[in-house]
Protein backbone atom coordinates (compact mmCIF):
# COMPACT_ATOMS: atom_id res chain seq x y z
CA UNK A 1 0.00 0.00 0.00
CA UNK A 2 1.65 3.32 -0.81
CA UNK A 3 1.88 6.39 1.34
CA UNK A 4 -1.49 8.58 -0.06
CA UNK A 5 -1.67 12.42 0.08
CA UNK A 6 -4.64 14.11 1.02
CA UNK A 7 -4.06 17.82 0.45
CA UNK A 8 -5.60 21.12 1.38
CA UNK A 9 -7.09 23.56 -1.38
CA UNK A 10 -5.60 26.74 -1.06
CA UNK A 11 -6.66 30.36 -1.78
CA UNK A 12 -4.40 33.49 -2.96
CA UNK A 13 -5.02 34.82 0.92
CA UNK A 14 -4.89 31.08 2.29
CA UNK A 15 -2.33 30.26 5.04
CA UNK A 16 -1.30 26.85 6.68
CA UNK A 17 -1.58 26.03 10.40
CA UNK A 18 2.18 25.51 11.50
CA UNK A 19 2.16 22.31 13.53
CA UNK A 20 1.44 18.86 12.47
CA UNK A 21 -0.83 16.87 14.41
CA UNK A 22 -0.16 13.15 14.34
CA UNK A 23 -1.60 10.08 15.77
CA UNK A 24 -0.65 9.69 19.64
CA UNK A 25 1.28 6.42 19.75
CA UNK A 26 3.21 4.42 22.71
CA UNK A 27 6.24 4.14 22.66
CA UNK A 28 8.35 0.84 22.47
CA UNK A 29 8.77 0.47 26.44
CA UNK A 30 9.90 -2.83 25.87
CA UNK A 31 13.00 -2.13 24.55
CA UNK A 32 13.17 1.74 25.42
CA UNK A 33 13.07 0.80 29.27
CA UNK A 34 14.48 -2.26 29.52
CA UNK A 35 11.42 -4.68 30.24
CA UNK A 36 13.01 -8.19 28.89
CA UNK A 37 16.60 -9.26 28.10
CA UNK A 38 17.94 -7.79 24.66
CA UNK A 39 19.59 -10.13 22.98
CA UNK A 40 21.86 -8.79 19.87
CA UNK A 41 24.69 -9.27 17.92
CA UNK A 42 22.71 -12.69 17.09
CA UNK A 43 22.95 -12.93 13.21
CA UNK A 44 21.92 -16.61 12.54
CA UNK A 45 22.13 -19.58 14.31
CA UNK A 46 22.52 -19.38 18.26
CA UNK A 47 21.95 -21.67 21.00
CA UNK A 48 20.73 -20.61 23.81
CA UNK A 49 21.85 -22.41 27.37
CA UNK A 50 19.79 -23.33 29.92
CA UNK A 51 21.23 -24.85 33.15
CA UNK A 52 20.00 -26.22 36.63
CA UNK A 53 20.93 -28.64 39.00
CA UNK A 54 19.95 -31.10 41.68
CA UNK A 55 22.13 -31.82 44.87
CA UNK A 56 21.84 -34.31 47.69
CA UNK A 57 22.84 -34.27 51.25
CA UNK A 58 24.32 -38.08 51.87
CA UNK A 59 26.04 -39.57 55.28
CA UNK A 60 30.38 -39.54 55.44
CA UNK A 61 31.64 -42.36 53.77
CA UNK A 62 35.58 -43.96 54.00
CA UNK A 63 34.73 -46.00 51.31
CA UNK A 64 33.60 -45.63 48.25
CA UNK A 65 30.90 -43.03 47.64
CA UNK A 66 27.56 -43.07 45.53
CA UNK A 67 27.31 -40.61 43.15
CA UNK A 68 23.91 -38.55 44.14
CA UNK A 69 22.36 -35.28 42.43
CA UNK A 70 23.28 -33.85 39.18
CA UNK A 71 23.24 -31.11 36.86
CA UNK A 72 21.26 -30.73 34.02
CA UNK A 73 22.07 -28.25 31.05
CA UNK A 74 19.82 -27.51 27.97
CA UNK A 75 20.52 -26.05 24.93
CA UNK A 76 18.56 -24.20 22.35
CA UNK A 77 18.66 -23.45 19.04
CA UNK A 78 17.31 -19.88 17.96
CA UNK A 79 17.36 -17.98 14.67
CA UNK A 80 16.17 -14.37 14.50
CA UNK A 81 13.82 -14.28 11.59
CA UNK A 82 14.42 -11.71 9.14
CA UNK A 83 11.63 -9.31 8.18
CA UNK A 84 10.50 -6.15 6.72
CA UNK A 85 8.31 -3.07 6.03
CA UNK A 86 8.23 -1.74 2.13
CA UNK A 87 6.30 1.43 1.27
CA UNK A 88 6.36 3.66 -2.23
CA UNK A 89 5.24 6.94 -2.62
CA UNK A 90 5.64 10.05 -5.06
CA UNK A 91 7.18 12.99 -3.92
CA UNK A 92 5.95 14.55 -7.00
CA UNK A 93 2.46 14.90 -5.30
CA UNK A 94 4.18 16.49 -2.11
CA UNK A 95 4.82 19.88 -4.57
CA UNK A 96 0.97 20.37 -4.24
CA UNK A 97 0.66 20.19 -0.48
CA UNK A 98 2.11 22.40 2.84
CA UNK A 99 4.91 20.10 2.48
CA UNK A 100 5.95 21.62 -1.48
CA UNK A 101 7.14 24.95 0.61
CA UNK A 102 10.61 24.20 1.58
CA UNK A 103 11.28 22.60 -1.38
CA UNK A 104 14.38 24.03 -2.77
CA UNK A 105 14.03 25.98 -6.07
CA UNK A 106 14.30 24.39 -9.76
CA UNK A 107 12.11 21.51 -11.16
CA UNK A 108 14.50 18.66 -10.54
CA UNK A 109 14.40 19.28 -6.75
CA UNK A 110 11.98 17.23 -4.75
CA UNK A 111 13.60 16.92 -1.58
CA UNK A 112 11.47 15.76 1.36
CA UNK A 113 11.80 18.15 3.87
CA UNK A 114 8.77 18.75 6.24
CA UNK A 115 7.41 15.57 4.68
CA UNK A 116 10.37 13.45 6.23
CA UNK A 117 10.85 15.11 9.51
CA UNK A 118 7.59 14.52 10.52
CA UNK A 119 5.60 12.29 8.16
CA UNK A 120 7.92 9.62 7.72
CA UNK A 121 9.19 9.63 11.34
CA UNK A 122 5.74 9.43 12.55
CA UNK A 123 5.98 5.74 10.14
CA UNK A 124 8.94 5.44 11.61
CA UNK A 125 7.40 5.02 15.13
CA UNK A 126 4.33 3.38 14.36
CA UNK A 127 6.43 0.75 12.92
CA UNK A 128 8.11 0.29 16.41
CA UNK A 129 5.01 0.30 17.93
CA UNK A 130 3.98 -2.81 15.59
CA UNK A 131 7.40 -4.36 16.14
CA UNK A 132 6.59 -4.23 19.76
CA UNK A 133 2.50 -5.43 19.52
CA UNK A 134 3.69 -8.34 17.54
CA UNK A 135 6.70 -9.23 19.56
CA UNK A 136 4.08 -10.09 23.03
CA UNK A 137 1.18 -11.66 21.01
CA UNK A 138 1.84 -13.46 17.56
CA UNK A 139 1.91 -16.62 16.20
CA UNK A 140 2.84 -18.45 13.43
CA UNK A 141 0.36 -20.59 11.89
CA UNK A 142 1.63 -23.98 12.17
CA UNK A 143 1.87 -23.05 15.93
CA UNK A 144 -1.21 -22.10 15.99
CA UNK A 145 -2.50 -25.75 14.63
CA UNK A 146 -0.26 -27.26 16.85
CA UNK A 147 -1.61 -25.35 20.46
CA UNK A 148 -5.27 -26.35 19.00
CA UNK A 149 -3.87 -30.13 18.92
CA UNK A 150 -1.86 -29.75 21.71
CA UNK A 151 -2.83 -30.39 25.54
CA UNK A 152 -2.94 -26.92 26.53
CA UNK A 153 -5.53 -25.29 28.45
CA UNK A 154 -8.91 -24.21 27.08
CA UNK A 155 -7.51 -20.21 27.68
CA UNK A 156 -4.47 -20.74 26.15
CA UNK A 157 -6.18 -22.54 22.78
CA UNK A 158 -8.47 -19.87 22.73
CA UNK A 159 -5.93 -16.94 22.96
CA UNK A 160 -3.66 -18.22 20.39
CA UNK A 161 -6.39 -19.29 18.14
CA UNK A 162 -7.74 -15.76 18.37
CA UNK A 163 -4.47 -14.30 16.92
CA UNK A 164 -4.26 -13.85 13.12
CA UNK A 165 -1.33 -15.99 11.83
CA UNK A 166 1.95 -13.98 11.46
CA UNK A 167 5.79 -14.47 10.45
CA UNK A 168 6.85 -15.54 13.82
CA UNK A 169 5.81 -16.37 17.45
CA UNK A 170 5.68 -14.03 20.01
CA UNK A 171 6.65 -14.09 23.62
CA UNK A 172 3.49 -15.15 25.01
CA UNK A 173 2.48 -18.15 22.53
CA UNK A 174 6.03 -19.41 23.40
CA UNK A 175 5.68 -19.68 26.64
CA UNK A 176 2.50 -21.63 25.72
CA UNK A 177 4.08 -23.66 22.99
CA UNK A 178 7.91 -23.43 23.94
CA UNK A 179 9.53 -24.78 20.57
CA UNK A 180 7.02 -27.58 20.66
CA UNK A 181 6.95 -28.67 24.72
CA UNK A 182 3.71 -28.14 26.09
CA UNK A 183 3.61 -27.14 29.85
CA UNK A 184 6.44 -25.84 32.21
CA UNK A 185 5.12 -22.54 33.54
CA UNK A 186 2.66 -22.34 35.98
CA UNK A 187 -0.76 -21.67 35.01
CA UNK A 188 -3.31 -19.28 36.65
CA UNK A 189 -6.82 -19.40 35.64
CA UNK A 190 -7.64 -15.94 34.54
CA UNK A 191 -11.08 -14.20 34.16
CA UNK A 192 -12.75 -10.77 32.97
CA UNK A 193 -10.37 -8.29 34.89
CA UNK A 194 -12.09 -4.65 35.97
CA UNK A 195 -11.43 -2.04 38.87
CA UNK A 196 -14.04 -4.07 41.05
CA UNK A 197 -11.81 -7.47 40.78
CA UNK A 198 -8.27 -6.32 40.08
CA UNK A 199 -7.17 -7.06 43.51
CA UNK A 200 -8.41 -10.34 43.80
CA UNK A 201 -7.06 -11.21 40.58
CA UNK A 202 -3.45 -9.77 41.37
CA UNK A 203 -3.75 -11.73 44.31
CA UNK A 204 -4.11 -15.49 42.75
CA UNK A 205 -1.26 -13.57 40.13
CA UNK A 206 1.23 -13.02 43.40
CA UNK A 207 0.44 -16.28 45.18
CA UNK A 208 1.46 -18.07 42.18
CA UNK A 209 4.79 -16.95 42.24
CA UNK A 210 7.59 -19.46 43.47
CA UNK A 211 9.07 -18.52 46.60
CA UNK A 212 12.51 -18.36 45.61
CA UNK A 213 11.59 -16.21 42.81
CA UNK A 214 10.44 -13.71 45.39
CA UNK A 215 13.38 -13.99 47.40
CA UNK A 216 15.78 -13.48 44.55
CA UNK A 217 18.22 -10.79 45.79
CA UNK A 218 20.16 -10.79 42.29
CA UNK A 219 16.70 -9.63 40.14
CA UNK A 220 13.56 -8.83 40.97
CA UNK A 221 10.34 -10.08 39.54
CA UNK A 222 8.24 -7.96 37.62
CA UNK A 223 4.24 -8.08 36.75
CA UNK A 224 3.37 -7.54 32.98
CA UNK A 225 0.40 -6.64 32.13
CA UNK A 226 -1.79 -4.80 29.86
CA UNK A 227 -2.13 -0.84 29.49
CA UNK A 228 -5.27 -0.95 30.59
CA UNK A 229 -5.15 -1.81 34.12
CA UNK A 230 -3.36 0.85 35.00
CA UNK A 231 -6.92 3.29 34.55
CA UNK A 232 -8.50 -0.03 36.67
CA UNK A 233 -5.52 0.29 39.73
CA UNK A 234 -6.01 4.07 40.07
CA UNK A 235 -9.72 3.28 39.72
CA UNK A 236 -9.11 0.86 42.63
CA UNK A 237 -7.10 2.74 44.63
CA UNK A 238 -9.59 6.37 44.16
CA UNK A 239 -12.68 3.94 45.59
CA UNK A 240 -13.94 4.95 48.84
CA UNK A 241 -14.57 1.68 49.56
CA UNK A 242 -11.01 0.58 49.58
CA UNK A 243 -9.67 1.86 52.53
CA UNK A 244 -6.30 0.03 51.70
CA UNK A 245 -4.27 0.70 48.82
CA UNK A 246 -2.49 -2.44 47.66
CA UNK A 247 -1.56 -0.71 44.61
CA UNK A 248 1.35 1.85 45.05
CA UNK A 249 1.65 4.42 42.83
CA UNK A 250 4.30 7.09 42.56
CA UNK A 251 4.10 10.39 40.07
CA UNK A 252 0.69 9.57 39.24
CA UNK A 253 0.28 10.74 35.27
CA UNK A 254 4.12 12.28 35.30
CA UNK A 255 7.23 10.54 33.46
CA UNK A 256 8.65 8.11 35.48
CA UNK A 257 5.40 7.08 37.07
CA UNK A 258 5.98 3.07 38.86
CA UNK A 259 3.40 1.09 40.17
CA UNK A 260 4.18 -1.51 42.88
CA UNK A 261 1.78 -4.69 44.08
CA UNK A 262 3.30 -6.19 46.93
CA UNK A 263 6.40 -4.75 46.38
CA UNK A 264 6.78 -6.16 42.75
CA UNK A 265 6.88 -3.85 39.61
CA UNK A 266 3.99 -3.88 37.44
CA UNK A 267 4.94 -3.04 34.04
CA UNK A 268 2.81 -1.98 31.45
CA UNK A 269 2.86 -3.68 27.64
CA UNK A 270 0.76 -3.94 24.58
CA UNK A 271 -0.47 -7.40 26.16
CA UNK A 272 -4.04 -9.25 25.74
CA UNK A 273 -6.70 -7.83 27.71
CA UNK A 274 -7.47 -10.01 30.53
CA UNK A 275 -3.57 -11.42 30.61
CA UNK A 276 -0.64 -10.99 32.96
CA UNK A 277 2.83 -12.46 33.41
CA UNK A 278 5.22 -12.68 36.36
CA UNK A 279 8.82 -13.49 35.48
CA UNK A 280 12.24 -12.31 35.94
CA UNK A 281 13.44 -10.21 33.14
CA UNK A 282 16.31 -11.86 32.70
CA UNK A 283 13.90 -15.18 31.38
CA UNK A 284 12.19 -12.70 28.69
CA UNK A 285 14.41 -12.63 25.89
CA UNK A 286 14.12 -10.48 22.64
CA UNK A 287 16.79 -11.67 20.33
CA UNK A 288 18.35 -9.73 16.93
CA UNK A 289 21.09 -8.98 14.60
CA UNK A 290 20.79 -5.15 15.97
CA UNK A 291 18.35 -3.47 18.36
CA UNK A 292 18.72 -0.03 16.45
CA UNK A 293 17.00 -1.89 13.09
CA UNK A 294 14.05 -1.44 13.95
CA UNK A 295 14.22 2.33 13.80
CA UNK A 296 16.44 2.41 10.91
CA UNK A 297 14.60 3.52 7.93
CA UNK A 298 16.50 3.62 4.18
CA UNK A 299 14.90 6.42 1.72
CA UNK A 300 15.61 6.20 -1.88
CA UNK A 301 14.79 6.02 -5.43
CA UNK A 302 13.00 3.46 -6.67
CA UNK A 303 15.51 3.50 -9.64
CA UNK A 304 17.90 5.38 -11.31
CA UNK A 305 15.85 6.61 -14.02
CA UNK A 306 12.88 7.10 -11.76
CA UNK A 307 11.71 10.11 -9.17
CA UNK A 308 9.37 8.10 -7.52
CA UNK A 309 10.81 6.30 -3.76
CA UNK A 310 10.54 3.51 -1.30
CA UNK A 311 11.07 3.79 2.47
CA UNK A 312 12.66 0.46 3.67
CA UNK A 313 13.03 -1.20 7.44
CA UNK A 314 14.71 -4.57 7.29
CA UNK A 315 15.39 -5.93 11.24
CA UNK A 316 15.55 -9.39 12.61
CA UNK A 317 13.42 -10.72 15.56
CA UNK A 318 13.14 -13.68 17.76
CA UNK A 319 10.90 -13.76 21.17
CA UNK A 320 12.60 -16.57 23.48
CA UNK A 321 11.76 -17.49 27.12
CA UNK A 322 13.98 -19.62 29.36
CA UNK A 323 13.42 -21.70 32.95
CA UNK A 324 9.45 -21.62 31.91
CA UNK A 325 9.23 -23.63 35.86
CA UNK A 326 9.50 -19.48 36.99
CA UNK A 327 7.22 -18.05 34.92
CA UNK A 328 3.37 -17.60 35.89
CA UNK A 329 0.82 -17.21 33.19
CA UNK A 330 -2.49 -15.71 33.98
CA UNK A 331 -5.04 -16.64 31.19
Amino acid sequence: MAITLTAGTFTASGKTYEPILTELLFSNKTLNEDLVTLADDIKSTTEITEVSATVTMQAYTSGAPTSQGGQTSVGTVITPVKLMYYNEFDPETLRFSRYGRDMKKGAWNLNLGEFETVVLDLYNRKISQDVEAKFWNNALAATKVSVAAGANTTAEKAYVAGITAGLFDGLITRIIWNGGAVGGRINVVGTTISATNILTEYGKLYAAIPAVVLQNTEEKVRIYAPYSHLQFINQYNVNPANFTKPFVVTKLGEPGQTVFFQGIEVVFVPMAENQMLAALPSHLMWATDLASDISMMKIDFIANNRQDMFVKHIFTIFAHVMLQSTNVLYL
